[in-house]
């Protein structure tokens, strides 16, 4: 492993963490470098266009060039391609926060979203994670997972043998009903369902989820809503040439 890339990587995304500019000393105590290491690597960050000093304080950010390339990334996601006229179809029906996620263990990454116009709605970022144990676009998408899998991450995430056999059980339940529901899972007062998005080899390659607060978005309202969540789903996962598995009759592929 190049240890200079990596010295540059945790820069970037020390930068990346803060919504103010960073000096040298405060940025190599935070990434544990010297500071002459530290300076070297943020002058060549300066040269290639990644990061700025500001010529008053002498304090760096990062510039949009790292914006640049993340959404060059996020474009060919097919995901995202295909997805956008099914969010839309399914925000004129539910008014409330809808994401499509990706798994990128130990957690979902949000790569679009539309968001409620409700005064109090639940919001979230493009580029945001959630910890996929408790998030239900994470839980909806290790259900079809290998057990292997599902219990390397839970005892890594749970530790608790019996939380992880619970947890377990869970993933059961969803894939015998084809959609997750989180209460209060990944963010206090604010509960969500979300269903897979099914890619080649039938596994997820990621999940539609709607979130919204937990006094409107109650247990019976997700559950009402289910199974227009999952024909959306199964209708991106159409459009990515992709047949849902009959659920409940679910068996994993070798």
């Amino acid at each position: 492993m190049d240890s200079t890339t990596v010295k540059a990587l945790r820069i970037i995304e020390a930068l990346s963490a803060s919504d103010d500019e960073r000096g040298v000393s405060e940025l190599s105590r935070q990434v544990r470098l010297t500071k002459s290491n530290t300076f070297r690597i943020l002058s060549t960050l300066v040269d290639q266009g990644y990061v700025q000093s500001n010529p008053e304080t002498s304090r760096y950010f990062l510039t949009l060039k790292i914006w640049e390339q993340g959404t060059r990334v996020m474009d060919r996601n097919p995901i995202r391609r295909v997805a956008r006229p099914h969010l839309q179809a399914l925000f004129a029906k539910i008014n409330e926060t809808i994401l499509v996620s990706v798994l990128d263990l130990p957690n979902v990454l949000y790569i679009e979203k539309i968001e409620s116009d409700n005064p109090v709605r639940a919001s979230a970022r493009v580029g945001q994670r959630a910890p996929a144990l408790r998030a239900a676009s994470g839980k909806s998408i290790l259900a079809f997972y290998p057990n292997e899998t599902i219990e390397q991450y839970a005892t890594q995430g749970i530790g608790n043998k019996t939380d992880v056999m619970q947890f377990q059980n869970e993933l059961s339940q969803i894939r015998e009903r084809g959609y997750a529901i989180s209460i209060s899972g990944s963010r206090p007062g604010v509960n969500s369902i979300a269903a897979p998005i099914w890619g080649g080899q039938m596994v997820p390659s990621g999940a539609l989820s709607v979130s919204g607060p937990a006094e409107r978005c109650t247990l019976k309202y997700l559950q009402g809503i289910s199974s227009v969540i999952v024909n959306a789903s199964t209708l991106i996962s159409e459009s990515l040439g992709v047949s849902s598995p009959t659920i409940g009759n679910f068996a994993f592929v070798d």
